[in-house]
């Protein structure tokens, strides 16, 4: 008698994320662009002002109302939905404090009212008539345009420039280790569990350009004096200039991070700052320089960034409490103590360690906890001939517990390494 025995695979769900990317293209808006300009501010008024007086409690009760005064404006049934739909968002906004009103000129378009040949953009005005764009856009454009696995969304037309919205369902990996990241005022320290520390020195230069604006905007308030016309431009002009420049250099820190985590199949941790700037309002006695350098610090543009691509190219990614993260040693736990050019020591390894790299290190434990020692093994004890103590960080598989925002279990390998000191 022959006993079979059958053995069943469980495979885990695949976790698949629909994610949505906006690309900007630069154009020159035709003279006929301009009135359509004014008639949809116009339009999305006239809705807020339906939508305060009835006050709908969603947005098809505010089409319902809205929609026979909005038709008196003669445009495609599109601008009519559109408008509705940006009067509700502004509408239901609770940080307003008095009826709002749409200012700035633009277009906002669903994807069935605009049709895209290349770089040729046709949009409606009437029924039956219609105004072409010629958009200008790069190879780096064109990738999206010419990329058949993307779903083209809505498109929002202003002056100078067309947005218009991609969106992708993507699977996300199983990761084989993690990457924590401590987000600092001049750096961005990053440490994984293959091995890899480096820190970014990059923000220094923000930092330099937070400043050099500052004084050129304070230069600005005292050389314009009454004139507030043209003081308001000048400080829009160096306002988008010390934006552009900021975003570029956030830009090409979070590449190369997102980057290193998805060729070495690495989860991102971060710490979850929401409300860090409270501690820098007016009365905490603080200096007014140092609550205006806390308050230009860059951490919520670098996290928004690592984000958004970590979704984009299904790299995991998650935010840890902040609390801790640089008072304990990463290898055995116990308290370090504060010395002098942002170093830490603890006593009981004997070791001095670099505050960003501790705290980049026990942020990326708050995933991995048994990387950590435990406080009554004997791994945190120095050995007979006076060597550092061994840590669990070197191990080659370390189990992930679920703590914290982490969904499941996984086994962490660590055999990536980190080649020549660089990103590939």
């Amino acid at each position: 008698m022959h006993s079979i025995i059958s053995t069943m695979s469980i495979q885990e769900p695949k976790v698949t994320v629909a994610v949505t990317k906006s690309i900007s293209f630069r154009y020159s808006a035709p003279k006929e662009l301009m009135s359509l300009f004014d008639d949809f501010r116009s339009m999305c008024n006239e809705a807020i002002r339906m939508a305060v007086q009835g006050k709908p409690k969603n947005k098809f009760k505010l089409i319902e109302l809205a929609y026979p005064r909005l038709k008196e404006w003669g445009l495609h049934t599109h601008y009519i939905l559109s408008s509705i739909e940006v009067a509700f968002s502004v509408y239901k906004n609770k940080g307003r404090k008095s009826i709002p009103c749409v200012k700035k000129p633009f277009l906002k378009l669903d994807n069935q009212s605009y049709r895209l040949d290349h770089l040729l953009l046709r949009i409606p005005t009437t029924p039956r008539q219609f105004i072409f764009l010629t958009l200008q856009g790069s190879a780096y454009h064109l990738s999206f345009i010419d990329d058949s696995a993307l779903k083209k969304g809505s498109v929002t037309i202003g002056p100078e420039s067309v947005s218009l919205a991609f969106s992708k369902v993507v699977e996300q990996f199983k990761p084989v280790g993690c990457l924590g990241m401590d987000i600092n005022e001049g750096n961005a320290t990053v440490s994984s569990t293959d091995g890899l520390c480096r820190q970014f020195t990059e923000l220094n230069e923000v930092v330099e350009i937070k400043e050099r604006y500052r004084e050129i905007r304070a230069r600005i308030g005292r050389l314009t004096g009454n004139d507030r016309r043209t003081c308001k431009g000048l400080l829009a002009k160096y306002g988008q200039r010390e934006r552009n420049r900021t975003e570029l250099r956030v830009h090409r820190i979070t590449c190369q991070i997102v980057r290193y985590a998805k060729e070495n199949k690495l989860g991102i941790k971060m710490e979850k700052l929401t409300g860090i700037r409270r501690r820098y309002k007016s009365g905490n006695q603080q200096g007014s320089l140092f609550r205006g350098r806390m308050n230009a610090w860059v951490f919520g543009e670098t996290q928004r960034q690592i984000d958004y691509k970590s979704r984009w190219n299904g790299v995991p990614s998650w935010y840890v409490n902040p609390r801790g993260t640089s008072r304990k040693c990463p290898d055995c736990g116990s308290r370090v103590v504060r010395m002098a050019n942002r170093k830490l020591y603890c006593p009981k390894c004997d070791k001095e360690w670099d505050r960003d790299v501790l705290a980049s290190r026990n942020i990326m434990a708050c995933a991995v906890p048994q990387a950590r020692p435990s406080r009554g093994s004997n791994e945190g004890e120095r050995g007979d001939d006076g060597s550092d103590p061994p840590s669990r960080w070197g191990e080659g598989w370390t189990r992930l517990l679920r703590v914290g925002r982490f969904p499941r279990t996984f086994y962490l390998s660590l055999e990536a390494t980190w080649v020549d000191g660089t990103f590939k």
